[in-house]
């Protein structure tokens, strides 16, 4: 239910960023989508520097509606000023320039994806930026975004962002708040902070009870500590949570004998 809400959401933020868009960018009153002056055609748009200069107005605006719900941002990240009051012409944000060079950087992977994966355009999935963007400006994995937060800050400042990330973009396909996010800290952590891993699965537990696998983790943890008591007892709520776990099964075995 909460990853539906969460889909609604973004969908009615996409609708509304639409409107903005569309009236900053809507011709005058008057003068009807291709024509100019005394019904002429429009001159060419000669601020396109990727797009075809003779592209339509609603194609334009459409091509930075899709940009903007990728990234989860408004016209004003790339675009200098805000509705309704924008100069789309100017060059002077550096994110317009990052746009137009991540724009040629998917085209020229879209053109070398049949080749390289032995199939037909048609038959070839094609690559956009919210393949990797999935409504976030920087694209950072959550492990990356948390380890490098609490090397900074320290471990409980990572721990209040998880949190805030998670309020935020939970039910958006933004981060991976499934058990899989944090296991993946632990284990990065794992081998040289093993009391900080045991922390980032314990915060799992809270909002993933019932996965196994973090317990799993925890038991290796702990083995690397030489603490069997806890050990045990984390392979004991693996095996629990799951009994089809035969890893946990065997692990358990073995230490027990």
């Amino acid at each position: 239910m909460r990853e539906r809400v969460g889909v609604v959401i973004a969908i009615v933020g996409a609708a509304l960023l639409s409107t903005t868009i569309v009236a900053a960018q809507t011709p005058p009153a008057g003068r009807g989508e291709g024509q100019g002056r005394g019904g002429q055609p429009p001159p060419p748009r000669t601020i396109l520097q990727i797009l075809p200069k003779d592209t339509p107005r609603p194609q334009v605006i459409q091509t930075m509606q899709a940009f903007a719900a990728a990234l989860g941002v408004q016209c004003g990240y790339c675009h200098v000023g805000q509705p309704p009051n924008q100069d789309f012409a100017s060059d002077e944000k550096p994110t317009k320039k990052t746009a137009r060079q991540m724009i040629l950087l998917a085209r020229d992977i879209n053109e070398k994806l049949p080749a390289a994966v032995g199939k037909s355009g048609d038959q070839t999935m094609r690559v956009g930026c919210v393949t990797c963007h999935r409504g976030v400006p920087v694209p950072k994995q959550l492990a990356d975004i948390l380890i490098a937060t609490a090397s900074e800050k320290g471990a409980p400042a990572a721990v209040d962002q998880y949190r805030d990330l998670r309020k935020q973009f939970y039910g958006g396909q933004s981060y991976d708040f499934s058990e899989n996010g944090l296991i993946a800290v632990a284990q990065r952590l794992g081998n040289d902070k093993p009391d900080e891993a045991l922390k980032w699965l314990e915060l799992n537990t809270e909002f993933n009870p019932k996965s196994s696998r973090t317990y799993l983790l925890m038991s290796q943890i702990y083995g690397r500590k030489n603490d069997k008591e806890n050990q045990i007892k984390s392979l004991e709520k693996a095996v629990e949570l799951d009994p089809q776990n035969q890893q946990a099964a065997r692990m358990l075995e073995q230490i027990k004998k």
